[in-house]
């Protein structure tokens, strides 16, 4: 009995309150959300410039093994077989491959500092 004290006041506020509430208009939901629509076109957008990393990467590397190739093909056709092995192969290819990896981490750490400024 408690239960139906208790709810019955509550019930009447809620009906008393219920009458009080200004109705909006048909229309009202269609407004809001052309309002809504009409602010999103005027607001400005963030234009993402994404940066496409691996056909850096791709690009880099690429060249960096048409390089070792060129250089490859050039030992072989001067000294054979046996100067592929040698340090006048070796040293080359080392510092090609070194250059390239220093110039990808270089620009890799570039791309990143800039998309962190916008």
């Amino acid at each position: 009995m408690d239960k139906d004290n208790i709810n019955t006041p509550d019930s009447l506020l809620k009906e008393i309150l219920a009458d009080t509430k200004i109705k909006a208009g048909k229309n009202l939901k269609y407004r809001i959300m052309q309002q809504i629509e009409t602010e999103k076109v005027f607001s400005p957008q963030k234009v993402k410039n994404s940066t496409p990393l691996i056909g850096n990467m791709f690009s880099i590397f690429g060249i960096m093994y048409a390089l070792i190739a060129m250089i490859g093909i050039g030992v072989y056709l001067t000294g054979g077989k046996n100067a592929l092995e040698s340090i006048t192969f070796l040293l080359p290819v080392t510092l090609v491959a070194s250059v390239c990896s220093i110039f990808w981490m270089i620009s890799t750490y570039d791309d990143q500092r800039r998309s962190k400024q916008q």
